[in-house]
């Protein structure tokens, strides 16, 4: 072959080549929007540190998503294993009606008809994914959590600009806005932290003021606020600690109220510290104080001498910071059971703050039923006593069933006996019945 021939040869090759590159790589809207009714398959290059079941399960460091649910924090699932994002789109008249996302494992079976797209770059998918995002968002209520994944789980780089504008966005719905809260801490680097902390504060575009309530008293209040205090929390090297700290210190009462919360998620000393300086601090708001007391119980799960603490400050805490630290208590096995039993027998504490220690240490599975019995028996205040009837039928063994049937049946207190009676009532055990047969035909 002549050298001319030969390089004409191969200039139309690479325009032959060209073309069908030109020809797969056309935009993925218009490909999608071209489809007929039915399924769409779409695969793509996931984000380092991306993991999933090939089904409903995927994994991306502190965030696990379900089916129907979305944790934050330390998980473990052998089954989540690194892949390729696989996302299928439900179209009707070329409009995406429903995506659904899973990672690794293979495509699964449908009856739809199939239109399969193929393997697509990830910056490409990451783009369109955000720019459907707007329509998606408003079908139906399924999925919230997982509306974003495709687009933030492809290997596209930075997508913080986009996560960033659609946080403010107050046209998008304040699911989808959350989610890009998140999204942004488990993404984003210091550059975020100024977006979070303005959110936090009730200061981001939008209605965001409006989600926290100063009279709200409920830990971890789900608003744009407390999101990204959550995001916050999930920052990579605990980044997000220091503003959250600040957050604490220097901010409204709500969003105090809300930062003591988050901090006890971080598992942080710093954060520690600081939650100590806040129930220590008696010009602090009470409701925080309480707040904080409840975040540090939380983390004693993690960290017994949070426990200690808590116990070594009860003497000083104020009525409700003791009912957090007794529902702290409630929930420990290393101990809470018999510190809680103490305390509702201790007749220098108020008969109000007994009855709660009372009802902490029933739902401690821990509590001997013989230990709530012997308080009933000993004590002299009516209102006590009737209380730890209630505790005692709160507990589903025979000893606790034993010690009611005692008291219903020979009980000196006549006022008593009806109490034990009522709760008696709701047992389905034939003993009970036999008992109230045997009062009805007296």
């Amino acid at each position: 072959m002549r050298f001319s021939t030969l390089v004409q040869t191969l200039a139309v090759t690479a325009v032959a080549v060209s073309s069908v590159s030109t020809a797969w790589a056309q935009d993925l809207a218009g490909r999608v929007a071209r489809a007929p009714d039915g399924d769409v398959r779409v695969q793509f290059a996931s984000r380092s540190g991306t993991c999933g079941d090939g089904r409903d399960a995927i994994g991306f460091r502190k965030a696990f998503f379900g089916e129907n649910f979305q944790s934050m924090g330390n998980w473990n699932a052998p089954t989540c294993v690194p892949g390729p994002v696989r996302v299928v789109l439900s179209v009707a008249g070329g409009q995406v009606t429903r995506i659904k996302t899973s990672v690794g494992g293979a495509w699964a079976r449908t009856t739809e008809r199939l239109t399969d797209i193929g393997v697509v770059s990830p910056v490409e998918a990451s783009s369109y994914f955000f720019g459907l995002v707007p329509r998606i968002e408003r079908v139906g209520s399924r999925d919230k959590s997982r509306i974003l994944l495709p687009a933030v789980l492809a290997d596209a780089g930075d997508v913080v600009p986009q996560l960033t504008s659609l946080a403010r966005d107050d046209a998008r719905v304040n699911d989808t806005r959350r989610q890009a809260i998140i999204w942004l801490g488990l993404l984003g680097d210091s550059r975020v932290i100024p977006t979070l902390v303005a959110f936090a504060r009730g200061s981001g575009a939008g209605p965001v003021g409006g989600d926290i309530d100063d009279n709200d008293e409920k830990p971890g209040k789900k608003g744009l606020g407390t999101t990204a205090m959550a995001a916050l929390t999930e920052m990579e090297n605990g980044i997000g600690v220091p503003s959250l700290i600040e957050l604490a210190r220097n901010s409204a009462l709500s969003t105090r109220s809300a930062a003591v919360f988050w901090l006890g998620q971080t598992e942080d000393p710093r954060a520690f510290a600081t939650l100590h300086r806040v129930i220590e601090n008696r010009g602090e708001d009470d409701r925080v104080r309480a707040h904080a007391v409840f975040s540090l119980g939380q983390a004693a799960r993690e960290d017994p001498s949070q426990l200690r603490y808590l116990q070594s400050i009860y003497a000083g805490a104020s009525s409700r910071m003791k009912e957090q630290i007794f529902l702290t208590m409630g929930q420990d096995k290393s101990g809470g059971s018999s510190w809680l039993l103490e305390k509702a027998r201790d007749r220098n504490e108020s008969v109000d703050v007994r009855r709660k220690a009372l009802f902490w240490a029933g739902q401690n599975e821990d509590t001997p039923t013989r230990d709530l019995a012997s308080i009933y028996r000993s004590s002299t205040d009516e209102s006590l006593k009737e209380h730890a009837i209630f505790v005692l039928s709160q507990r589903k063994d025979e000893a606790a069933l034993n010690e009611l049937m005692r008291i219903a049946q020979s009980d000196p207190d006549r006022q008593m006996r009806a109490k034990a009676l009522f709760w008696l009532g709701q047992s389905d055990d034939p003993r009970v019945a036999k008992l109230i047969a045997d009062k009805i035909a007296k």
